[in-house]
Parts: structure tokens; C-alpha cells; sequence
């Protein structure tokens, strides 16, 4: 179902021009409009079910209005022939003959702060109405509240129940949802048209997870990060699930506090079971301390791969090999020198695989004080943030996340770039759009490594570790390839 919140109706015809083919209703959440629509108007744009929200406050949603406001614009939607979302709480449905064609209702539950503990009584409740459409949608600020309300769909029926989870944690278990089964799925045009907190992108939800194929999953792999939205890493991994008919899942698991959620702090006894997690900042540094940790993250202190062997976690850090691959591509570093900007996670990792490659290495960072004790900790020299600009390398690593975003200055300054240095970003668009460090090395005809030679370099050891033996550069690099830009 895609989910869209038009202004008015000009602009609800310019968002359902956007829907995908696969979508076989429309939701209008009318409660976040800034003028009425008409019902009917919008029921004859599209021969696709329409269906007519207005999700109250109370409910997590914009609409405002009196209980007598609301009844009289869903018996207006309802008149027009719409498909009408009504609130059990509302009490509506309760009247006799009230809104008799029931095959045009679909009737909801929302607990926007967690699940309700009366949910199987309220489930009962909404399915004795006799809708089309069966719908409780609860809170979860936290990653395990998301998968357990996710693993209450697989104990419903497919055909008219809908239970998933609704606020900031709930993208894994809205996927989960799906996957089992629930009757409906929600999902905007486009990730800046999120009609609620944790959506994802309905086209994302058919291409990346194909929950247009509901199945059993038997083992969950993540990307855990402030921001794992961002990352390509999902497109690639349930494409190397789907080539080999594994019955794997990777999804987003956004987690707002890593010491409190990591493996040793997060319910691992669902089902399906995570078995391992890709970390992104800023939880490099935690998840080096929440398992046992290999050679390289005990140098490092960082880690960005957590997996599961048998009933031990481990922590590897792969953006070493990230680093060292795409630059043993070049040369060897002996009798060169190379300037890590950055003090981060994967600033370590950089530090690591340019020595091992013979580079002399300076770490600089905005922070002087920070550079200093992790050149310190490392074992390297460090470099004054403001003498950056005046400096000269062979090598120049960007490990912080500038570049990333719409008029991000480049991380490495023009001047150092005169001297045509080998430019390596660590950082890549998920739009496939060169970075504005890669943007200001090309013009200075600097040779350069993009953050998607490094992920693709990385990735290839992280899926080993996740459990697929066989994958290769190759076919990493054509993933990512088709998966840039969409």
C-alpha cells in the first residue's frame, strides 16, 4: 500500500504519479493535509483502492479535530466509496448498521508508546467488526520492542490481520511484518514523504526485501548506525541472500544507545535470530568492547562487524581490509607518507592498513588533543589541525563523514591538493554522486579511491563472516553498481 500525504489534491495526483506498479492500494493520510479534499476526487484518481485516513493526535497522527468532526469526514469518505481506516477507539463501527458494507473498512489500533498489554483482546475486539482490514500498529523506541511486536504477525491470519511496530526502531520490524504475512504494508513514495516515524520507501520494500513474496526467514543480519538509512548495504546483502536461496534478512536496525542494545544487551532469543551486524558510526568504538575481539580490532579498538559463532559473539573490523585492498592495488606505501584526517573508528582502521602497507602515518583531526592520544594509542605521528592546509603526503585519507551530504566542503583542503596527492575517500553517496573531496581531487587531477571501492573491498570479508563463503570483488562491485542511483 503506498502511503501519501498530499497537501491538496493537485498534489495528491503528482504523488500518485510516483507510486510503483506494485502497489495495489493508495492511502491518503488526509490528517496531514493543509486543505480539505474532496473524497470523491480523490477515490476516481486511480483504479486502485483508495483509502482515507485521518489518524488523530491522540493516535500519533495530525488530525485534531472533534469526535464529531472526525465521524462526519469518515461518513463523507465512506459515502463518496472510498475505503475508509477508522479507529476501533472511535467507537463508530459500534452502531447498528453503521457503515454496512464492512469490506470497505479497514479498522485500527495505534499505541503510539508501546504495545498495549491487552493487544490479543483488542485484536479479537477489531476482527468481531467484521473489516476487510485488520490493523494494530504499536510503539517501539527500541530495536528489540520492534522485533517482538514484528513476531506477533506470524501468530495471525494472513488475510485480514496487520500487526507491526510504528515510530523511530521499527523499519526491521515493519520488513519482518511484511515478510509474515501481515494483510497490510505501508510504505511512502519516497523516503522524504514518510507519512510516519520509520517507514520505509515502498519501492525498497518490493526491490531490496521482496515483500511482495512473503516468506519464512531463518537467520537476521543489520546495519546498525545513527543513520542506517544511508547505507547500500542492505540492496547488496538480500541480493547475495537471493542469488544463493538463502533464508536470510538483512535490514536497518537503528539503535539509539549501543552499550544498552548491543549482542550482550539486546534479547537475542526471538525469532528469526540476529547473527550478525555491520556497526557504522558512531558505535566503532562500542562495538569493540561488546565482543571477543580479533587481532585487528584489539589494535584498532574499533570494530564495524559483529558476528555470531555458535553461541559466541565476535568482533572483526573488515574496513581494514577495505582500506589495505584498494590501496595495494596501487602500490606499496614504503618510503611514503600518508595523513589520516579523522580519529574515528574508521580512522583507525586506515592507520592499521597504511602501515601494513609501509606508509609513515599522521593522524589530524579538528580536535588536536584527539589526534594526539589516538596517535598515541596507534603508535604514529600526529598533525595540527591548522597545519593540514600547508602539509605534504603521497597519501591523504579522509575518515570523517564529510562529503557526504549537499555542500559539505572537501574534507581534504585545495591547497594540499596542488601537489597531486592519491586521494582515498572513505566516504560514498548512496545517490551515487561523487563526494565533494573526490569532486575537488578529480579537478585537481588527483588520482583517487572512492568510499564505494572501499565498501565493495570490505564487504567481501564481512560476507564471508555472515556466512557466504563464495562471494567475490566482482560481483560485490556489480551489486553496488545497480544499487547506486535508485
Amino acid at each position: 500500500m503506498a502511503s501519501l500525504a498530499p497537501k491538496d489534491a493537485a498534489d495528491a495526483e503528482r504523488l500518485l504519479a510516483r507510486v510503483p506498479k506494485e502497489a495495489n492500494a493508495i492511502e491518503y493520510r488526509l490528517d496531514l493535509a493543509e486543505s480539505v479534499i474532496p473524497p470523491g476526487r480523490l477515490a476516481a484518481l486511480d483504479a486502485r483502492p483508495a483509502i482515507l485516513t485521518w489518524r488523530t493526535i491522540r493516535e500519533g497522527g495530525a488530525f485534531s479535530g472533534t469526535a464529531e468532526e472526525y465521524r462526519r469526514r469518515v461518513e463523507e469518505a465512506y459515502a463518496a466509496g472510498a475505503v475508509v481506516d477508522v479507529e476501533h477507539a472511535s467507537g463508530l463501527l459500534d452502531a447498528r448498521g453503521a457503515f454496512p458494507d464492512r469490506g470497505r473498512i479497514v479498522v485500527s489500533h495505534h499505541s503510539p508508546f508501546a504495545l498495549p498489554e491487552d493487544w490479543e483482546s483488542r485484536l479479537s475486539a477489531m476482527r468481531a467488526t467484521g473489516a476487510r482490514g485488520v490493523k494494530l500498529v504499536a510503539g517501539a523506541a527500541e530495536l528489540a520492542s520492534s522485533l517482538r511486536i514484528a513476531s506477533l504477525q506470524a501468530r495471525q491470519p494472513r488475510d485480514t490481520v496487520a500487526v507491526f511496530p510504528m515510530g523511530p526502531a521499527s523499519p526491521p520490524g515493519r520488513v519482518l511484518s511484511a515478510l509474515s504475512g501481515a494483510s497490510l504494508v505501508y510504505g511512502p513514495v519516497q523516503d522524504a514523504h514518510e507519512t510516519a516515524a520509520g517507514q520505509i520507501a515502498l519501492r525498497d520494500l518490493f526491490a531490496i526485501y521482496g515483500i511482495g513474496e512473503p516468506r519464512a526467514i531463518d537467520a537476521l543480519y543489520g546495519v546498525v548506525g545513527g543513520s542506517p538509512a544511508k547505507s547500500l548495504s542492505p540492496f547488496l546483502y538480500n541480493a547475495l541472500f537471493r542469488t544463493r536461496a538463502m533464508a536470510s534478512l538483512y535490514v536497518p536496525l537503528p539503535v539509539s544507545d549501543f552499550d544498552r542494545e548491543s549482542p550482550q544487551g539486546l534479547a537475542i532469543d526471538h525469532s528469526p535470530p540476529i547473527r550478525g551486524m555491520a556497526v557504522t558510526q558512531p558505535w566503532k568504538l562500542a562495538a569493540a568492547r561488546a565482543a571477543r575481539a580479533s587481532e585487528d580490532v584489539a589494535r584498532t579498538g574499533a570494530a564495524n562487524t559483529l558476528y555470531r559463532e555458535r553461541t559466541l559473539w565476535r568482533a572483526e573490523n573488515t574496513d581494514v581490509d577495505g582500506v589495505f585492498d584498494p590501496l595495494a592495488d596501487h602500490d606499496t606505501g614504503e618510503g611514503r607518507e600518508a595523513v589520516i584526517v579523522g580519529a574515528g573508528g574508521a580512522a583507525r582502521a586506515a592507520v592499521v592498513a597504511t602501515r601494513r602497507l609501509g606508509y609513515e602515518v599522521r593522524i589530524c583531526a579538528r580536535r588536536n588533543a584527539e589526534a594526539d592520544r589516538v596517535a598515541d594509542l596507534l603508535g604514529v605521528d600526529s598533525l595540527a589541525w591548522e597545519d593540514l592546509a600547508v602539509s605534504e603526503a603521497d597519501l591523504y585519507l579522509n575518515a570523517t563523514p564529510v562529503g557526504w551530504a549537499d555542500g559539505d566542503p572537501s574534507a581534504i583542503p585545495e591547497r594540499v591538493l596542488e601537489g597531486r596527492p592519491l586521494v582515498f575517500d572513505c566516504v560514498y553517496r548512496k545517490d551515487g554522486k561523487p563526494t565533494s573531496t573526490i569532486r575537488a581531487a578529480r579537478d585537481a587531477r588527483c588520482p583517487v579511491i572512492e568510499g564505494l571501492t572501499m565498501l565493495a573491498a570490505q564487504a567481501v570479508r564481512q560476507a564471508q563472516l555472515f556466512g557466504i563463503p563464495d562471494v567475490t570483488l566482482a560481483e560485490v562491485t556489480e551489486i553496488l553498481g545497480r544499487g547506486v542511483g535508485r
